[in-house]
């Protein structure tokens, strides 16, 4: 009789039961909430077009993307708050590309400015809105029997903002206006150029140094 109280049925009460129970609907409950969370997303801003500094950034060059709520934290930029007046980037942002919160910066902060530059030859056809130029200034020949100055480098790695290419009448390249964003460190030598008898001249730059161009 003893043998049989002992090896009774527990009751639901039983408190290691109960802690048990509790247990399960505890991980039950946060797996479902994991799960959620991975799966959740949240609309962000990325770039419709390229993105350069200087350039003052509107919703109409945006778009919405659905990124995994997971991924981002406070990264990038949400699309469902206000967007801020006045706001340029500190490097290129590619089209497609989302928009780190950090990138943006206002206008009048950044330390350049975009130069509109006249450029007699033609440009290389990979060059456009996005892409990173080098500007070299020629000076213009005197008529005197001297061999000339070099041309030298007056500007590294600067976005180009904007192009319009002149095309001759037979379909060739007749030269350029081309608007890039110079760093305050070299716009006295791209204004000089401007103003004095120098031929500029601009060539693709890597895009490997795309991360370090106009940083404020």
């Amino acid at each position: 009789m003893e043998l049989s109280k002992r090896i009774r049925r527990p009751k639901w009460t039983d408190a290691r039961l109960l802690v048990g129970a509790v247990l399960v609907v505890v991980a039950m409950v946060a797996t479902y909430l994991l799960i959620s969370t991975a799966n959740a997303t949240t609309r962000v801003w990325a770039s419709a077009v390229p993105l350069v500094p200087g350039q003052v950034v509107s919703t109409e060059d945006l778009t919405v993307a659905e990124v995994n709520l997971a991924d981002i934290g406070d990264k990038y930029l949400s699309a469902d708050a206000g967007f801020p007046d006045q706001s340029s980037v500190r490097a290129v942002i590619a089209a497609g590309e989302l928009l780190p919160a950090s990138a943006l910066a206002p206008v009048a902060e950044l330390k350049g400015r975009i130069v509109a530059i006249d450029v007699a030859g033609s440009v290389p056809t990979v060059v456009d809105a996005g892409s990173l130029v080098d500007v070299w200034a020629q000076p213009e020949s005197t008529g005197l029997d001297d061999e000339g100055v070099d041309p030298q480098q007056i500007v590294t790695s600067a976005p180009v903002s904007n192009i319009t290419r002149e095309v001759g009448s037979f379909g060739v390249g007749d030269g350029a206006r081309i608007e890039v964003f110079v760093a305050s460190t070299e716009l006295s030598d791209v204004l000089g150029a401007l103003d004095g008898n120098s031929l500029l001249s601009v060539v693709g730059a890597p895009a490997a140094v795309r991360a370090e161009s106009g940083q404020s």
